[in-house]
């Protein structure tokens, strides 16, 4: 494993990371659109990168249901079945659940480790794949400057943008898209050109929040940002020009056949 992915990991693996993990409540929000998405012939379902389980206990109440992620820190607050495991590689059979669950995830993963991750998914299903991810996240719009070593990464460590499109690529012809959406609160895109004067003229990158590490040099301390008058004024424009969009894009597949 190289050292920018160990780093990143080290985030997941502890325990601070989990703690009051949704404040806001967005996520037990989300479990109400999560089960109207559930189709009613699902029995069993693997929650692949479970998190500290806010959407797994909720779903355990209906459905025999196992939660899986890499950091046991988080398996400690999953009040289901758990298995700790990288989502590449999983230790159960084929086509051995119902439906085959990622929320907020696939976003996170390298390319390699994302093109495994898909088919652990795909090979584990024993006929649904619901997935939820970012709605066309401009993932620029969440970059945070190191004060450092001056590296820019984004904050929550998303590295992809995903569309219906590139997500059912990816899948692949064995499945077919039976339903999709976009649901959550609403978020404003940023005008990429204002983007850029805001960041790199006005020197104004996104606030930290909660747990932050620098993947390039591991530095946790990060200081909130303070606005300009350049960055105040790239903020008043953007809200006449930035695009309102729901935040989450939900993509239920079944296997053809």
């Amino acid at each position: 494993m190289d050292n920018k992915r160990e780093k990143l990991e080290q985030r997941y693996h502890a325990s601070e990371m989990w703690q009051d993990y949704d404040k806001s409540g967005i996520i037990r929000d989300k479990v109400n659109h999560v089960r109207d998405y559930i189709p009613d012939d699902v029995e069993s379902i693997l929650d692949i990168g479970c998190g500290n389980g806010i959407i797994t206990n909720e779903l355990a109440e209906q459905y025999h249901i196992c939660g899986v992620d890499i950091s046991a820190e988080a398996l400690k607050q999953v009040k289901a079945e758990t298995l700790q495991a990288s989502a590449d590689s999983i230790p159960v059979r084929d086509r051995s659940w119902d439906m085959v669950f990622s929320s907020e995830m696939l976003e996170h993963l390298p390319d390699d480790v994302l093109e495994r991750t898909i088919h652990e998914i795909t090979r584990i299903t024993r006929k649904y794949v619901f997935i939820t991810v970012p709605n066309r996240e401009l993932l620029e719009a969440r970059w945070i400057r190191c004060p450092k070593c001056g590296n820019t990464f984004h904050i929550y460590g998303h590295l992809h943008s995903f569309t219906p499109e590139a997500i059912s690529r990816r899948i692949g012809p064995e499945f077919r898209l039976i339903r999709q959406g976009v649901h959550g609160p609403i978020s404003r895109d940023f005008q990429p050109l204002l983007l850029k004067i805001k960041q790199n003229i006005a020197n104004q990158w996104k606030d930290p929040e909660g747990l932050v590490l620098c993947p390039s040099c591991g530095n946790t301390d990060f200081d909130e940002q303070k606005g300009n008058p350049v960055s105040r004024a790239c903020n008043l424009l953007n809200r006449y020009l930035g695009k309102k969009k729901p935040f989450w894009l939900f993509l239920l597949y079944e296997r053809k056949g």
